[in-house]
């Protein structure tokens, strides 16, 4: 879990689709900053407003077994997910990014270096963050969102 805590630091902002001047693209790089600050700030109401109110949205981390179903597994794993890092201590930088917008769907995926700390401890590390978005009644939200972080034995 404290991997899933540093990971979804800044999961979304540093996440970004390709510029497009379109209303849409503007919509989902707000949800994006929505959901990066309000994790920042330990804002559990603010996480969950970005999520869509479906039984079948999920995120997903690296390893077996963490996966979160629903609004009530969401918000149980960014519970733990908060405490797992200082407040107001998540910054990044994505080296590379993409996405699309399709109709009334979106997906986004990003490689990105992250550092927050805990305890005043600074730390940092890699991800890769993917998500699908959905949009509904006119407004984004995130149907799914992963991210995977790379272990010491990649690439052997």
């Amino acid at each position: 879990m404290k991997f899933l805590a540093i990971v979804a630091i800044c999961l979304l902002s540093v996440v970004s689709v390709p510029a497009q001047k379109d209303a849409n693209l503007s919509q989902i790089m707000a949800l994006l900053q929505k959901h990066d600050e309000a994790l920042n700030q330990h804002n559990l109401d603010g996480i969950m407003s970005v999520f869509a109110p479906s039984a079948k949205t999920v995120v997903m981390g690296t390893g077996p077994g963490e996966r979160w179903q629903g609004k009530d597994e969401i918000r149980s794993a960014y519970t733990e997910i908060i405490k797992d890092f200082d407040k107001g201590t998540a910054t990044h930088n994505c080296d590379w990014k993409t996405g699309e917008i399709v109709g009334a769907s979106a997906w986004i995926a990003s490689m990105c270096k992250f550092s927050d700390s805990k305890d005043g401890q600074k730390r940092e590390y890699e991800l890769n963050v993917s998500g699908v978005l959905r949009k509904i009644d006119g407004k984004w939200y995130f149907q799914s969102l992963h991210y995977s972080n790379l272990t010491r034995n990649a690439g052997n």
